[in-house]
């Protein structure tokens, strides 16, 4: 084993959607994982003679042995359908933690923006938040369609308990009783006149983060207060 990676054991699998799957790795040995909330690890893999790595990010807060992967499969995904192939007791081979995107200021109001599997690094800076912040928080969250929306239930109890909590989910494929559409374009609806200076963490499509960067920056939000994985302009 390399000394930048660590051997973990898959112990769980549970269906979310119907093309999400939540794994949980557990690292044994008295291992404690110690990262930022938002950071991610790789998962690394041999297949056809290739070494494969792709980031996916914890959904749980750290300081234990354990990681919770919500991964969604995608039919050219290399990466996505061999983990959805994994059976319980299989080892599963990862980084150490690491990344740009985490909470920079515990005190100030925030703003989490996301799409698709975007949405798994802002769960777990929304926990740290809740958990340890002072602020206001909102949460965007895009998706296809209401089937399609990942870790619902846990925004909508967390959002339950938690008055200084609003969630907004948009859909783009189905009609529905609330909004629709990309959903950077309601940033201005849940912000306007509630949040003071904002902090923005955004994550999804790069197309949407590029966007959501451009349309804050036309309002006048100071880069400072904008933060991305730092990727997406290239990929766009």
């Amino acid at each position: 084993m390399a000394s930048d990676t660590l051997e973990t054991t898959l112990t769980s699998i549970h269906e979310m959607t119907p093309r999400v799957k939540q794994f949980i790795l557990e690292a044994g040995g008295g291992h404690t994982f110690s990262y930022q909330p938002g950071q991610h690890v790789v998962i690394k893999f041999e297949q056809n003679g290739d070494v494969v790595g792709r980031p996916y990010t914890p959904v749980n807060l750290p300081g234990t042995g354990a990681l919770a992967l919500g991964i969604k499969r995608y039919e050219d995904g290399t990466a996505s359908t061999w983990m959805h192939d994994r059976s319980v007791g299989e080892e599963i081979t990862i980084t150490k933690p690491s990344g740009n995107l985490h909470l920079r200021d515990l005190d100030r109001d925030v703003v989490f923006l996301s799409t698709g599997t975007g949405i798994t690094p802002m769960i777990a800076m929304l926990k740290q938040y809740l958990s340890e912040g002072s602020g206001r928080a909102a949460f965007l969250y895009g998706e296809r369609t209401q089937e399609d929306i990942m870790y619902r239930e846990t925004l909508d109890h967390l959002s339950a308990d938690h008055e200084n909590l609003e969630v907004l989910y948009s859909l783009s494929d189905e009609d529905w009783d609330g909004p629709t559409g990309h959903v950077q374009t309601h940033l201005g609806d849940v912000v306007d006149g509630r949040f003071e200076d904002p902090h923005y963490y955004i994550c999804g499509i790069p197309p949407m983060v590029v966007d959501s960067e451009e349309m804050l920056q036309e309002e006048g939000v100071d880069d400072g207060r904008i933060f991305t994985e730092g990727w997406e302009s290239d990929a766009v």
